[in-house]
């Protein structure tokens, strides 16, 4: 959304809000850097993987990949998904963005951002295929998922940003390349921010097939 102080020729601030709201998306400034994450020669301080498998994940161009696991985290019944990595919450405001670059072909195949308490409390945000070339929220609480919203989202890379601000998720999506960031939808946390995680994951991929998703500068800003 436009903040203040932002300059816009000739349109006053309510006039920005009026057309933001009714067209559905928002041009936000660029994300000033607390922290951005280094891929080049291996992981920095600070990230963990949750079930790690050291040869379904690499480095490469600096950026990292993870393969898409077979396995999902979708209810009580499905749990130990691998390589879910996760870096601490840096606190209870801050924002969060990556690029994904991922084509599923397999239904419900996904890859993207999380907010994880473990496999029954989390928040996945995706590029999915999903009814066709999606972009899925998901909130599980208590084992019991639910899909807050998916939207169509043309093939090609994505960049996904959760906005966090005490209790509250707001998701938005938007091509790399351009300004406009679509907002997607809204939800709460999982649980307590000091116990949270957030970061990468890829699953419900095809073992026949497998697919790795590319991630790529991922930042966050704000936190303390």
């Amino acid at each position: 959304m436009p903040r203040a102080g932002d300059k816009v020729t000739g349109m006053s601030n309510a006039h920005i809000f009026r057309v933001v709201f009714t067209l559905g998306f928002f041009v936000l400034p660029g994300l000033a850097e607390d922290y951005k994450a280094d891929f080049s020669s291996g992981l920095d301080d600070g990230w963990s993987f949750v079930r790690e498998d050291k040869t379904q994940w690499r480095l490469k161009d600096g950026n990292i990949e993870l393969l898409a696991q077979p396995t999902n985290i979708w209810g009580k019944k499905n749990n130990k998904t691998k390589n879910f990595l996760l870096r601490d919450f840096p606190g209870e405001a801050f924002t969060v963005e990556v690029t994904v670059e991922f084509n599923p072909r397999k239904e419900y195949e996904q890859a993207g951002l999380m907010i994880y308490l473990d496999d029954d409390n989390y928040i996945k945000f995706d590029r999915e295929l999903f009814a066709g070339q999606s972009c899925t929220l998901v909130l599980e609480s208590g084992a019991k998922p639910k899909v807050i919203k998916k939207i169509a989202f043309r093939e090609g890379p994505l960049r996904l940003r959760l906005e966090i601000s005490g209790d509250k998720v707001k998701a938005m999506v938007k091509a790399p390349e351009s300004k406009q960031w679509t907002a997607h939808g809204e939800t709460q946390l999982p649980g307590s921010a000091d116990k949270l995680k957030v970061g990468l994951f890829a699953l419900l991929g095809d073992a026949k097939a497998p697919r790795w998703a590319r991630f790529k500068d991922f930042v966050m800003a704000g936190g303390k």
